[in-house]
């Protein structure tokens, strides 16, 4: 019976330190997202007074388009590397201060490549087999932008799709058109993406140009794709795919430019 009753009242002691122990993991992470989420707000609060007495001066629709390094994460890189490519996009800012906006985007990203020479009829004739890995991504989504100032924060978040796919096809050897493209594998997935950067202004008018410069998770879940060396060649002309399924995220890098679209 005692010790019935000294289990019991260890019961209230033992849940409130377990349920303390998960505060402390859980502090940072809560006060971080709260200091974000304060700075964020007190950037727009600051910058708004500004926004509101230019406001005539500030396009309603922003494009741009960037160079983008991919850096696959987790389970994708330890079977690939680095891919390169372009991002563009396209935001409609909703209110007055040009604050919130939406934004639609998309990108293309090449990330291994093959080469081989094949005698398809005479070896007098050599014809190159250029097969290429890419991702082919798009997302629609929210966009907040600090949009006065010397530095001009944003973040956003879309969501869409990513298509992974591997096509192979031929050339000369002194001719850069390609022929007889075909599809060796492709995997369509729902895709979410979150980032975010700054801008840069360069030229200030009615047609504003600003750096850009942010980053961009792409999470996609798991895929099906080839790499390098998934496809092999058999002697007698056909071939053998063996596709990879994993997750497949990445971070991507970007460096470009965004240009004001006046509307009126």
């Amino acid at each position: 019976m005692r010790g019935d009753v000294l289990l019991r009242n260890q019961k209230p002691r033992l849940l409130r330190r377990l349920y303390l122990t998960g505060l402390m993991f859980r502090a940072p992470r809560i006060f971080n997202a709260l200091v974000l989420t304060s700075a964020i707000a007190s950037t727009l609060s600051a910058q708004g007074t500004p926004a509101r007495r230019t406001d005539a001066t500030l396009p309603r629709a922003y494009g741009d388009i960037n160079f983008a390094v991919a850096q696959p994460i987790g389970a994708f890189n330890d079977f690939i590397g680095q891919g390169y490519g372009v991002t563009g996009g396209f935001v409609w800012n909703l209110d007055r201060d040009r604050v919130f906006g939406i934004r639609v985007e998309g990108g293309f990203l090449q990330y291994g490549s093959e080469n081989t020479t094949i005698c398809p009829f005479s070896c007098r004739v050599d014809v190159n087999v250029n097969t290429s890995n890419d991702i082919a991504f798009a997302g629609i989504g929210p966009q907040i932008t600090v949009p006065a100032g010397p530095l001009r924060p944003y973040i956003n978040a879309t969501a869409g799709m990513s298509y992974f796919f591997t096509h192979s096809s031929l050339s000369g050897n002194n001719d850069a058109e390609n022929l007889f493209d075909t599809t060796n594998h492709d995997d369509v997935v729902f895709a979410l993406t979150g980032g975010g950067g700054f801008m840069i202004p360069l030229f200030l008018g009615r047609t504003p140009v600003l750096l850009d410069l942010g980053a961009t998770f792409h999470r996609n879940g798991e895929a099906t794709y080839l790499r390098e060396g998934s496809i092999r060649d058999r002697p007698d002309g056909s071939i053998v795919i063996n596709p990879i399924r994993s997750e497949a995220n990445f971070v991507t890098y970007r460096f470009g430019v965004s240009i004001g679209i006046p509307m009126h």
